[in-house]
């Protein structure tokens, strides 16, 4: 199946396909981060999650070999259940997600375009995460660069760099972003730390784009976060690890919560 571009637009102008008002999933999406092995993406998959995400930031615990991770990809495009659902048919799903499989996330912090790249299309990646500091024109660049949807990690309320506070707004619809991750505000992590915070403080922002919610999610609480949030979907690392590795039986049982909330219509 031919890729489609992600979105690039001008610096000053809006893609207004990504700004419409987002519509809450029938159940939410389940991505699981911090995939480390073949093993794990393919039970993973086979749990039920319809997003992986592969860690290559130098600076996180989680970080995955480049041929491992392709690998794993490579596997889990061959072994695919057909009872999985494609992240890019969820209700709510961003523009340019795979339409016929669970999508293959890459996790960057503060990297260059052409290193992004590079790992992008080494690992045949269907999305790039950026979870540091990079600005709407850093966005653009890596976007262009990989020609794949980016979807943004914010923390809200923290304060960014240069002292103000962190406009997680002003990404939406340019550099090629069309969703946004919204993580625990934890000063110096860039994310899964594992640290639960007030989830009902994503929830206007979840009214209004595709939202990925994280921070300390796990089986028993998946539910209640989907309940006060409703997101278009849920990240998870931590929150399904024995051991500091993903573990298969906790997966399912995050996606069971995660999904099983909205599926009865609670």
């Amino acid at each position: 199946m031919r890729r489609r571009p992600a979105p690039v637009v001008p610096a000053g102008r809006e893609d207004t396909r990504a700004v419409a008002p987002a519509q809450p999933a029938a159940e939410p999406v389940v991505k699981v981060c911090g995939i480390r092995s073949v093993m794990a993406a393919v039970e993973a998959v086979m749990a039920g999650a319809d997003l992986l995400g592969f860690n290559f930031a130098p600076v996180s615990k989680r970080r995955v070999a480049p041929d491992v991770a392709r690998r794993a990809i490579e596997e889990c495009r061959e072994t695919l259940p057909s009872r999985c659902r494609a992240a890019g048919e969820a209700a709510g799903a961003p523009p340019g997600l795979p339409g016929d499989r669970p999508a293959m996330i890459g996790v960057f912090v503060n990297q260059v375009a052409s290193e992004v790249g590079a790992m992008a299309r080494h690992c045949h990646l269907d999305a790039v995460q950026l979870s540091g500091d990079e600005d709407v024109e850093r966005c653009r660049e890596i976007a262009a660069e990989t020609g794949l949807p980016v979807i943004k990690a914010v923390r809200l309320g923290l304060q960014g760099p240069t002292g103000r506070q962190a406009a997680e707004e002003s990404y939406i619809g340019q550099g090629g972003v069309v969703a946004l991750l919204v993580d625990a505000p934890v000063a110096g992590a860039w994310g899964g730390t594992g640290q639960g915070w007030d989830w009902t403080r994503a929830a206007p922002l979840a009214r209004r784009v595709p939202l990925l919610l994280a921070g300390g999610l796990n089986a028993g609480n998946v539910g209640d976060a989907v309940t006060a949030v409703r997101p278009w979907g849920v990240d998870v690392a931590s929150g399904v690890e024995t051991g500091g590795r993903t573990d298969s039986h906790e997966v399912r049982r995050f996606v069971h919560s995660a999904k099983g909330l909205r599926s009865e219509g609670r």
